[in-house]
């Protein structure tokens, strides 16, 4: 009976731990993307076009397909030196460097022994696409250009490309340098993360400072992406940032691209183009059909906002006063949603604690809310709009105690008492 007592007395003090909860998180999930309409013909034969911020993909053609990359190859070639290089760093111009370029394509005529800094050298690397450039930032990083391109392809894997194989760091073709436009999105997407390539990309023209060879400060180089000049009305697109063109008769024309409109970053991929129907440059016309389309079907919105109450629950164990309590959104969300979406028709699913007991604290994290909105998974901790107290159990358990106590203590007696008349 004891026993029996002492077990209900410990079974009313069990407090039970809270059990923390998993929050913050974006998914994408590409089979919830709803269809849009009025997607545009793509000519070139191979395209990918999205958002970085969150790996929405707008639209898709042979992303994923092995391709020649021309000098989108430099790209990569960049993102390595930014990696390894200061740009006040200083590399010497070599002959090996301006002999393995054959004549007849990009270069700007660079001397032997002439000295630059690399931030020089990234201008004429991704603003003119010069080729002795990136042979003389490849042998600055890695001593030779065999040995650039292998630290080139292990970057590559690092970054999850898939088809990337290259054999040199400027795009000059050859049957075993490929990728794909998966691939060169990924690289773009990484090189993004260095101001000093986003404001290359997207400058129109450079000069190159005076050199210890070159003493003259008479050398402008011009930006080869059409989409960043208006005077080019076929193809100029007023938010676009970049970022790199690529041609070779076997690549045909292609063009890593980037815009910026209404909060929305995208970053674009078109390889093999050629001319169209219209006798435009398919790269150019391609990407800037690709941009307007984002653009045209889909906006940037807040859904739900901070401090939103999104559910009610009413609290163990809590005093009456605060026993409901309301659970908020700890942060507000915006996402990319189609223009057509009915932002009320967002599914939402609620997590909780297994468990929701009395003491808690404003602001505490008690589970989490997702929200499913056109392919993007959005989950976000739901948090105590206030504090909650617990019902005073102290005063209670010890009437409880003190009534067990007296109940023995009366059983006891009467045992006494029937044992002394026996």
């Amino acid at each position: 009976m004891k026993k029996n007592i002492l077990i209900s007395i410990l079974f009313i003090c069990i407090i039970f731990t809270p059990i923390s909860v998993y929050a913050n998180q974006l998914v994408y999930k590409p089979e919830q993307q709803q269809t849009i309409e009025n997607i545009p013909q793509i000519g070139c034969k191979a395209a990918y076009i999205v958002n970085p911020s969150t790996g929405k993909v707008f639209y898709e053609k042979n992303a994923h397909q092995k391709m020649y990359p021309a000098s989108t190859t430099k790209i990569l070639t960049a993102l390595v030196v930014l990696e390894k290089c200061k740009l006040t760093d200083t590399a010497k111009v070599t002959q090996n460097a301006i002999d393995l370029v054959p004549s007849g394509v990009s270069n700007i005529y660079l001397k032997p022994g002439e000295e630059l800094t690399i931030s020089a050298l990234l201008h004429t690397l991704l603003i003119p696409s010069a080729n002795e450039a990136a042979n003389v930032l490849a042998e600055h990083v890695s001593g030779s250009v065999e040995a650039f391109v292998e630290l080139c392809n292990t970057r590559a894997k690092e970054l999850g490309c898939e088809t990337l194989h290259f054999v040199n760091p400027n795009g000059l073709h050859d049957e075993n340098h490929y990728c794909s436009a998966y691939d060169l999105y990924l690289i773009a997407k990484e090189c993004q993360k260095y101001d000093a390539f986003n404001e290359i990309v997207k400058t129109k023209s450079y000069k190159i400072p005076p050199t210890n060879v070159h003493h003259a400060n008479d050398r402008t180089v011009t930006n080869t992406n059409s989409l960043l000049f208006s005077n080019s009305p076929s193809y100029y697109y007023p938010y676009c940032t970049g970022i790199k063109t690529g041609t070779t008769t076997p690549a045909g024309e292609c063009l890593v691209a980037s815009s910026s409109k209404d909060s929305i970053n995208l970053i674009s991929v078109v390889l093999g183009g050629g001319t169209n129907s219209k006798g435009l440059n398919e790269r150019f016309y391609d990407t800037k059909q690709l941009f307007e389309f984002v653009y045209n079907s889909y906006l940037y919105k807040e859904f739900v906002k901070e401090k939103n109450v999104i559910t009610t629950i009413n609290v163990e164990k809590a005093t009456k006063k605060t026993a409901s309590l309301d659970l908020i959104i700890d942060k507000s969300i915006s996402t990319i949603i189609p223009n057509n979406l009915d932002v009320s028709q967002i599914q939402s699913k609620i997590d909780l604690k297994e468990k929701i007991v009395a003491p808690i604290k404003q602001n505490e994290e008690l589970g989490y809310v997702t929200y499913e909105v056109d392919g993007l998974n959005y989950t976000e901790k739901l948090v105590a709009s206030h504090d909650v107290l617990k019902k005073p159990y102290w005063i209670y358990n010890s009437l409880i105690l003190g009534a067990i106590l007296l109940i023995i203590l009366i059983i006891a007696i009467l045992l006494k008492k029937r044992k002394n008349k026996v």
